[in-house]
């Protein structure tokens, strides 16, 4: 079952990349004060400061959102544009160890939950669903679906933009994680590096500290992500009020083997001439 949550979270990240905190609720504002004037301290100690430079990691406003993800309960609603297509919504809500994400991608709705360690996904047009057992919790999940760093990522440097923003820097190196058949070897002679660096840009109000937008820039393209909305009060998770009338659906494979992770069967032009 972990093939499923991996590919739920690799569509997450890879077409909704999320981020933080920007329309904040006033309660919600008024209950971090506390730890905002402390982030603000050392966001403006780095200010303008280069690469090694910077203060300890968990210093940055960066981190301080992160922790917030992680938290008990968190609802995002983000806006993601990217290089690739048309501009895609996504919301997460966390409560607990419950989840709600609920996703346009190039035209695809997705509305998924997690209750009690069950995933539902829902049709809504169809009012029909099929379920799923989860072997991971949602603390295992909390800063991918968030956007939020850890100890792998490098600090770069905090700088105000022109436009009056805080602007933190990150970078993120993963080697390439390429799998070969047996027998099969990579020749590596002509480069020792296979790794590839994303960089992160976090954008913060200068004012109230909330996470205004991401950049993410891999291989020259860039993903933008603007927030909406972004609150850790009064959030709940639970399933449509008429779910008791919608209509469960079943996999006709094990869900150890479900048509996603299917190879397809099909001979080449040559060996179609053989």
């Amino acid at each position: 079952m972990k093939k499923i949550t991996a590919l739920l979270v690799s569509l997450i990240m890879s077409c909704t990349v999320m981020a933080g905190c920007s329309d904040s609720s006033d309660s919600s504002s008024k209950a971090d004060s506390s730890s905002k004037a402390e982030t603000s301290t050392a966001a403006n100690e780095s200010t303008g400061s280069e690469a090694g430079t910077a203060a300890n990691i968990d210093d940055t406003l960066t981190a301080q959102y992160t922790k917030k993800v992680q938290g008990e309960s968190v609802a995002i609603d983000m806006t993601v544009s990217s290089d690739y297509g048309e501009d895609s919504s996504a919301v997460v809500e966390v409560a607990g160890g419950n989840m709600h994400m609920k996703t346009n991608i190039m035209g695809l709705d997705m509305d998924i939950y997690v209750i009690d360690g069950v995933m539902y996904t829902l049709d809504n047009e169809s009012k029909m669903y099929y379920t799923m057992d989860m072997e991971e919790s949602i603390d295992d999940f909390k800063s991918e679906i968030g956007y939020g760093i850890d100890n792998s990522y490098t600090f770069v440097s905090s700088e105000t933009t022109d436009d009056g923003l805080i602007c933190e820097t990150f970078e993120n190196t993963q080697d390439l994680d390429i799998g070969l058949e047996s027998g099969v070897t990579l020749d590596t002679s002509e480069s020792d590096d296979l790794s590839f660096t994303t960089t992160f840009k976090y954008y913060f109000n200068a004012d109230t500290k909330d996470l205004v937008k991401i950049e993410t820039i891999s291989d020259g393209s860039i993903t933008t992500v603007t927030v909406n909305s972004f609150t850790t009060e009064n959030v709940e998770v639970k399933l449509p009020d008429d779910f008791d009338s919608w209509t469960e659906q079943s996999f006709d494979k094990d869900t150890e083997d479900i048509p996603y992770d299917a190879e397809l069967d099909f001979e080449s032009e040559a060996e179609s001439a053989e």
